[in-house]
């Protein structure tokens, strides 16, 4: 006689599938929405750096809340959301990483800088206006190599008009924790046959970015 498992045990297999899977949409869209919300707080951060940066941010921080609410609302509605809508936004998010690190460790976006007329600076576009040169991706003065914030540059240590070494800005930190959270949880969404190219995806791209800091490329 052949044993059958019963009923109720199979469905609390599902039960528990759905809701691993709605835990997983939810750490998701908490990960995209606040780095919506941080994407906000950068666009107003970087007025100075033209209107091409605060569209940037402000579009991207939409993207982000449409798609976190989407999440939400299938993990309230017990839906699981598409595969491939899954992937295009894992794949986004890993697009702004990887132009979060290129813009603040190369000098790639130097050709789309804009000119600051608010920060002082060496070049002149008018007579008697001094402009200085800034990302407009990332607010990034080039002169000086260091996020621009209300009172002019802010070095690592955070104080305006410091002339150390710079690093990520907190806001700017802060957006990249939110979103390794997110390429995590999207990566947890995807199916098992999807799951472990994605992963070695970001295994390669990580090995990638560590040999170019390594190398010199990316400082």
């Amino acid at each position: 006689m052949t044993a059958v498992a019963p009923a109720p045990a199979a469905a609390r297999v599902v039960l528990r599938s759905r809701r691993c899977t709605a835990w997983w949409q939810l750490a998701a869209a908490l990960g995209l929405a606040t780095a919506g919300g941080l994407h906000v707080a950068a666009a107003v951060d970087h007025l100075s750096a033209g209107s091409l940066a605060v569209g940037f941010f402000l579009l991207t921080a939409l993207a982000q809340a449409g798609l976190a609410a989407w999440l939400v609302l299938g993990a309230w509605a017990g839906t699981g959301a598409g595969r491939q809508l899954v992937a295009t936004a894992l794949l986004g998010t890993v697009c702004l990483l990887a132009l979060y690190v290129v813009a603040h460790t190369t000098g790639l976006l130097d050709a789309f800088a804009v000119h600051d007329p608010l920060t002082g600076g060496h070049e002149h576009d008018l007579p008697g206006r001094v402009t200085t040169p800034v990302d407009p991706v990332t607010g990034v003065e080039f002169a000086q190599g260091m996020p621009l914030g209300a009172s002019g540059p802010i070095a690592m240590d955070g104080l305006p008009g410091s002339t150390g070494g710079h690093g990520p800005e907190a806001v700017g930190t802060a957006v990249v924790a939110a979103e390794l959270l997110t390429v995590a949880a999207l990566a947890a969404l995807l199916p098992a046959s999807w799951r472990g190219r994605a992963l070695n995806g970001l295994l390669v791209l990580g090995g990638a970015a560590w040999a170019l800091w390594l190398t010199g490329v990316l400082g």
